[in-house]
């Protein structure tokens, strides 16, 4: 272990089994780290939370570039070379019957040529284009969609980290409060033995149990240790931070409405199947484009700039040299082969693939909803009876310990006394948290933050 762990522990709740059991945490100068807090910071620094943010980025630069067609094209041009092209002079008809012939093919000097100018092509309309910027923004809003249900799913796995690190801090202090108790109670048999009273049998076996305990501290100190490194990660802090959680700030985790008119509404806006029907839909929309490559486009270009043969004043002569050209064209694809047309059916079959997973995904839903729903109930019913249990065990510790004590009590029952209330204990903190968590789960169930003011 590298270091000493402490949590301040709710007075009401887990606070009071480890004052019941003579456990003070040390105080330490960090303040305390609440579980609102830590969720904020999660949503904030962790890898995850920046990992969800690059897919968005990643799409609006998708988006920004399809946004790119639909702008004018504007480059300039700069040429300079040496060259001679023959020139046909038998397409000229003869100047007359007494007329010298000319030979067919004429070749002049070779000769220098500059140019230089500003050139712009503009596509006016589009089919494809149009439908694939509207594709876009749907699969943007896919992963937007798709992005709130990972955090919402970040959000319940901070709460379980949070409160994994709680129960393992708790756990080891109850081991260690236990090992306290039996090395009193160890030290009082070995007192009598001493003094003539008691058996050896006893006191071996007392002192077995305490040993005993021991490798069960060990282990309980590395899940502790381990349970603090790795909500450290989640929390994007250094692994080896200084750790310390405080329960006596509780979130408070809303009891979700889960009646029949707000259940199908929850299910419609639950983010991940908001994030699938939207994918559907782009998915249709891409087969649409591909199809649309089929239709003319139409666009404008231009051009305007200098053409001359010497690099003197004709690079600047603007009245003579100057050369420009403005026009309108259309392109309309008549036959690629079905490229386009087989682009569009596979689309086509992704979006069929989609919806048939929408479909299941939805129904997975409602079970999941169903389910947390009756753990939310189950987990009632458990801190209860957790609760009866715990103080149930306690009881029959003090109660055997002091006939133990007054010489009418049996040492194994003492032994079984002390390890029930271990367990009983142990069950307390696992059901105040099961509590918690089964409140959590069904918000997320149904596509729903932790609390409320998150729900965006």
């Amino acid at each position: 272990m590298n270091r000493p762990m402490t949590t301040a522990l709710d007075i009401r709740g887990l606070g009071s089994l480890i004052l019941a059991a003579g456990v003070l945490s040390a105080p330490l100068a960090q303040a305390p780290l609440t579980l609102a807090e830590a969720l904020a910071t999660v949503r904030k620094n962790s890898d995850e939370t920046q990992l969800i943010r690059e897919t968005s980025v990643k799409l609006d630069a998708q988006k920004s570039e399809l946004w790119a067609a639909a702008l004018p094209t504007v480059s300039a041009y700069a040429n300079a070379g040496r060259g001679n092209s023959p020139f046909n002079l038998g397409s000229f008809p003869p100047l007359g019957p007494d007329s010298v012939a000319m030979p067919s093919v004429y070749k002049g000097p070779a000769q220098n040529s500059f140019s230089y100018g500003v050139q712009a092509q503009q596509t006016l309309f589009s089919f494809a284009l149009g439908r694939s910027i509207h594709t876009a923004g749907k699969l943007v809003r896919s992963q937007d969609a798709a992005n709130r249900r990972s955090v919402q799913e970040l959000e319940l796995a901070t709460l379980d980290a949070f409160y994994g690190v709680v129960i393992a801090e708790a756990n080891l202090r109850v081991i260690e409060a236990s090992l306290e108790r039996q090395s009193k109670t160890a030290g009082f048999l070995e007192s009598n033995f001493r003094r003539g009273a008691g058996s050896r049998s006893t006191l071996l076996l007392t002192q077995a149990s305490l040993k005993g305990l021991q490798p069960q501290r060990i282990r309980a100190e590395r899940d502790a240790e381990a349970a603090r490194m790795a909500f450290n990660r989640l929390l994007g802090r250094s692994i080896e931070a200084e750790l310390r959680l405080d329960t006596t700030s509780v979130v408070a985790i809303e009891q979700a409405d889960v009646t029949g008119a707000a259940l199908s509404a929850a299910v419609d806006h639950r983010p991940d199947l908001e994030a699938l029907r939207l994918q559907r839909e782009a998915l249709q929309g891409y087969a649409s484009v591909y199809r649309g490559q089929y239709l003319p486009s139409l666009g404008v270009q231009g051009k305007v700039g200098i053409l001359a043969f010497e690099a003197n004043e004709q690079l600047t002569d603007f009245d003579n040299n100057l050369e420009w050209q403005v026009g309108i064209g259309l392109t309309w694809p008549l036959f690629d082969g079905m490229g386009n047309s087989s682009k569009a059916r596979q689309y086509d079959s992704d979006a069929r693939s989609v919806a048939i997973n929408e479909r299941r995904a939805r129904n997975s839903a409602l079970i999941e909803i169903e389910s947390a729903k009756r753990e939310v109930a189950a987990a009632d019913s458990g801190l209860s009876a957790a609760k009866q249990a715990r103080d149930a065990s306690a009881e029959a510790l003090e109660l055997i310990s002091q006939d133990f004590r007054a010489g009418s009590g049996n040492v194994t029952d003492l032994l079984s006394a002390e390890e029930g209330l271990r367990g009983a204990e142990s069950g307390l903190l696992a059901a105040r948290y099961q509590k918690a968590r089964a409140k959590a789960a069904l918000r997320v169930a149904l596509g729903m933050n932790l609390t409320e003011g998150e729900n965006k």
